[in-house]
């Protein structure tokens, strides 16, 4: 046991959790959750009751969900590793307004592009390609948003932070995020990074 569990499922938000960890260097297991059927039951629950990964159980003893919230938690923790810049700067108030943004809008337009029936109280077929067809719509304008702030060949210019690596997972979730030339670029040199690049690999992000 290291004192961190990351609770994670392929493909999903915990990727950039992961990759986090892996930035700070910091050792933790990994607990894979296969089916939607093991987010229902009473341990899980217990540690999240909105059934949803990720959820990362850290050593000094809070349980923590909701990707961006950990992101920030860490960023707390573990200071000296530089997940975000400095408290107090202007940079670092760039990167968590980025960061939100995307949480907020861009994250949640993918939810209801790929699992448009849970948005829904009565589905149909043409109820739920009318509900892709706006997140497609909402996505393509959230993602021109975010390239208009992209200094290069990251967010803020020189230097990645973990805002960048949360946009590439994002973007790897909507292929016409990537045909932008900042964000492809953006994308390309965020997995350089091998931390970020091992996370990338084990979520079968990139297939």
């Amino acid at each position: 046991m290291t004192g961190y569990t990351l609770y994670w499922k392929a493909g999903s938000g915990s990727m950039v959790v992961e990759a986090a960890l892996r930035m700070i260097g910091v050792a933790f297991d990994r607990v894979e959750i296969r089916h939607s059927g093991e987010l229902q039951t009473p341990k899980f629950l217990a540690l999240n009751p909105a059934a949803k990964v990720p959820v990362l159980v850290c050593a000094s003893g809070p349980v923590l969900a909701e990707s961006a919230a950990i992101l920030l938690a860490l960023d707390d923790l573990f200071p000296e590793t530089r997940l975000l810049p400095p408290h107090g700067t202007p940079a670092r108030a760039a990167a968590v307004q980025w960061l939100i943004f995307m949480a907020g809008n861009i994250y949640p337009a993918a939810l209801r592009y790929y699992y448009p029936a849970r948005h829904i109280a009565r589905g149909s077929g043409e109820a739920e390609a009318a509900i892709r067809q706006q997140a497609a719509i909402d996505m393509d304008r959230d993602f021109a948003r975010f390239a208009t702030a992209v200094r290069g060949p990251f967010l803020l210019g020189p230097t990645m932070t973990i805002a960048d690596v949360y946009a590439a997972m994002l973007a790897d979730w909507h292929e016409p995020a990537r045909e932008l030339p900042e964000i492809a670029a953006m994308v390309s040199h965020v997995l350089e990074n091998p931390a970020v690049s091992g996370a990338w690999r084990n979520h079968g992000f990139g297939a």
